[in-house]
């Protein structure tokens, strides 16, 4: 498992994980885009084979960037993942008749990129993610629909002036 470090973005990569990568990737998809304290929390919950080199990339991910940007684990957010195909193993099944049934174990490797969010934007996605209020009415369905556009909005100026 090798690390990479950018700024504000740590690459973790591991390879030959024994899943698929087809099955790997519905797992991944699940943690993308989520903080990487409640990823390892859902990760050590999901009853699939390909979570568990899943859960050591990502502490292997958090324990690289808390070391190289003195990061709190709490302002990490998992910014993308993927699974891509790696080195197949040829077995094979005894048969009947004497004869063997060849299948492949395909094996995958995982990059993961863990973004360091900054204070401000922190605080603001928190705003952008905040619970809906159930509308009782259409007026009030307007009016919830009217409030977060203004909040998407604000949130969409805040992040283009800290770039």
């Amino acid at each position: 498992m090798a690390t990479q470090a950018t700024k504000q973005l740590v690459i973790a990569k591991a390879s030959h994980a024994l899943s698929s990568p087809r099955k790997t990737n519905l797992v991944l998809k699940a943690i993308v885009g989520r903080p990487a304290l409640l990823a390892i929390k859902q990760l050590s919950v999901i009853p699939k084979r390909a979570a568990e080199p899943i859960l050591q990339l990502v502490k292997q991910a958090v324990g690289n960037a808390v070391s190289q940007f003195q990061a709190s684990p709490d302002r990490l957010v998992i910014d993308s993942a993927f699974a891509t195909k790696g080195r197949v193993l040829k077995r094979a099944h005894i048969g009947g008749r004497g004869k063997t049934k060849p299948y492949e174990r395909t094996t995958s490797h995982l990059t993961l990129y863990l973004r360091v969010l900054s204070p401000l934007s922190a605080t603001s996605k928190s705003v952008a993610k905040a619970p809906s209020v159930i509308a009782r009415s259409e007026s009030d369905a307007a009016i919830s629909v009217t409030k977060t556009k203004e909040v998407v909005k604000k949130v969409a100026k805040s992040t283009k002036k800290s770039k």
